[in-house]
């Protein structure tokens, strides 16, 4: 019992966090020290993190990252949230054996990122709410997989908060790619 109350209390912990890291994001509160990065020892750290649960599932990650869109002005910090979250996302909803694959390449002065999976993918009708705080889709995965719906709103607020723009396309039973843009470093 203590340590199911242990457990329970860590989640709480964890929602707040997140919806205080979202309201102080949204009033300006939080700067973000945007430095010259590596996108791919960036990207790198963000996988080895969730290594242990893509090889759980025994997906397969593959990485194509343009090295003339490796150099970027964000947050670490923050970037590497937004990447295991995103990642973290796509290991859930994607079947033992499939697919995830992370893709770079220069979109005028910013690094697109692609992340794309081979999961159940999203419902049209629900593809604009997701980032949205505590939306969840309403499916049998969903009923399974815990979450408590502030990821995406998170991620989303971190990639506006460093001018760039996030979106997604899917296909109910066909995967999922989720796309964002960041600042190349000029320096």
């Amino acid at each position: 019992r203590l340590a199911k109350i242990n457990r329970h209390s860590d989640e709480l912990v964890h929602m707040v966090n997140d919806l205080l890291d979202i309201s102080r994001i949204e009033s300006g509160r939080v700067t973000m020290r945007q430095d010259q990065q590596d996108l791919r020892n960036t990207i790198e750290q963000a996988v080895d993190l969730l290594s242990v649960q893509l090889k759980e599932k025994d997906i397969q990650l593959t990485l194509d990252i343009d090295p003339d869109a490796c150099l970027v002005l964000v947050d670490r910090t923050q970037i590497e949230r937004v990447f295991i979250n995103i990642i973290g996302n796509a290991a859930k909803f994607t079947p033992n054996k499939g697919k995830i694959s992370i893709r770079t390449h220069k979109a005028d002065k910013f690094v697109q990122a692609d992340i794309t999976d081979t999961g159940c993918g999203i419902p049209r009708e629900a593809q604009d709410a997701i980032f949205d705080e505590f939306y969840r889709v309403d499916n049998s995965i969903n009923q399974e997989v815990k979450g408590t719906g502030l990821g995406l709103a998170l991620v989303k607020h971190i990639i506006e908060a460093h001018k760039g723009k996030i979106w997604v396309k899917s296909k109910e039973g066909a995967g999922s790619t989720f796309s964002f843009t960041l600042p190349i470093s000029s320096v």
